[in-house]
Parts: C-alpha cells; structure tokens; sequence
C-alpha cells in the first residue's frame, strides 16, 4: 500500500520522524535538530548544517560536499589542533599564488642569462675597404692623367646602441607585467579566501569543543553516528518491552 499511496508515505513518515528527533535531540545532546528533520551541529553564530533525517534508513544524510566535510575537517582538527588554521593558511597561500611564482621563477632566469650573456660585438667597415678605394684611382690617374679624381666620403657611423628586451625570443618586460598583474590577482583572492578559512576554522573548533564535552573523542562520535540506526532500533525495542510491561 505504501508503494502507491503517496499520501500514505508522508503520513507514516511525519508520524515516525516526531519520534525519531525527539530520540537525537537526547542522544546528541549538541545537535539542534528542527522539526523538519534538519540537523545543525550546535546553537552558536555560524553553526552548520550537519544533514538531514532519513527517517527510514534512520540516518542523518548529508546534502552537499561542505557537510560531507564536517567531519573530515574534525578530525584534521584533532591531530593538531594547534597549526589547524596555519596549516590550511599555508595551502591556501600555494594555490593562490602558484601561477605568479612560476612567472618570478621564469623572470628570474630570463634576467639572470640575459645578465649574463656576452653583449654583440660592433660592426665596422674592414680595414681593407679603404685601400681597394685608393687603387681604383691611382689606376684611374693613370690611364686618364687629366681626369679628376673624385673619392667617395668614408662613412664610419657606428651602430646604433638598442636596449635588450627579449632573450631567445621571450620578451622580458612582458613576464615582468604578466608577474605583476598574476601577484596583484594572488594577492586579492588570498585575502578573501584567508578570512573565510579563518571563520571556518573557529566553527570547526567550537564543533570540536562540543564533541569533546560530550564523548571521549572524534573517533567515538564517528562511531555513534554510524551506530545510530542499530541504536534507534535497539531504543524501539526497549521502549515497547517497557510498554508491554505496564
């Protein structure tokens, strides 16, 4: 019947979801549990949503990857409570500005060989240029006596000096701007993203502290969760012996 009957299923399970919140709320004594079956870990400002009721399965289903997190993140929190926030600060700080240290590193070793590379020698006029000039008109003179002899001005205009820009074909200025604009992006998203780790962390120390107010450890309230369908039923049981007897 509850295969077909809609109106049925929702019947059955407003009428077993009651109990099952009134049965969490005293077995998790930190959980905030709303009537509609939404489970928030704790009563503080920035509290979490930790899932919702599966009243059938009698489990707490997480909705999304932030509550799937929820208790990974306790235990990163338990091995060291003390460099939590530091440790993630430190990550978050290499994938920010990943991309502009590899654009320092590559200028770096295009300035460094460019330093280093011997500069191009100047080019002049070969010695011998001048004096293939000066037979041409003793042999002119000779053979004409009377004909003027006119010599081409010698130029020697040295080559113009130019500023390097470019080292086997990658143009240096333009790293150094790509570097520049890469570190002033690192620098706005790392700052946005530091104060939302640094809010986060402090949520996942308060849920921390309720954890440990209540059991011995994370790994003793990973435990529960996962007992909590064989627990409720266990709860059931016992709560109909105890009816049958009276």
């Amino acid at each position: 019947m509850l295969a077909y009957d809609k109106s049925a299923q929702e019947e059955l399970h407003h009428y077993l979801r009651k109990n099952f919140i009134q049965w969490l709320r005293e077995y998790v004594p930190f959980f905030e549990v709303a009537d509609d079956g939404r489970v928030f870990f704790g009563d503080w400002y920035h509290r979490r949503e930790f899932g919702r009721l599966d009243v059938f399965a009698r489990e707490i289903m997480h909705q999304d990857e932030e509550q799937r997190a929820i208790l990974p993140h306790l235990q990163a929190f338990a091995a060291d409570p003390d460099h939590y926030l530091d440790t993630q600060i430190e990550q978050l700080r290499k994938d920010c500005y990943q991309q502009a240290t590899d654009l320092h590193s590559q200028l770096e070793t295009l300035e460094a060989d460019s330093a280093g590379s011997p500069e191009p020698a100047r080019t002049t006029a070969p010695a011998g240029g001048n004096t293939t000039k000066r037979l041409r008109g003793l042999l002119k003179n000779f053979m004409d006596p009377d004909a003027e002899t006119t010599e081409e001005p010698e130029t020697d205009a040295a080559p113009t000096p130019t500023t390097r820009r470019s080292y086997h074909g990658v143009d240096i200025n333009r790293v150094r701007a790509q570097f520049q604009e890469a570190k002033e992006a690192a620098d706005a998203e790392f700052d946005a993203k530091k104060r939302s780790l640094q809010v986060a962390a402090a949520v996942t120390r308060y849920e921390y502290q309720a954890v440990l107010a209540t059991y011995s450890s994370i790994d003793q309230f990973i435990n529960i969760l996962t007992n909590l369908p064989k627990d409720y039923t266990q709860a059931l049981k016992k709560a109909e012996e105890d009816n049958s007897r009276a």
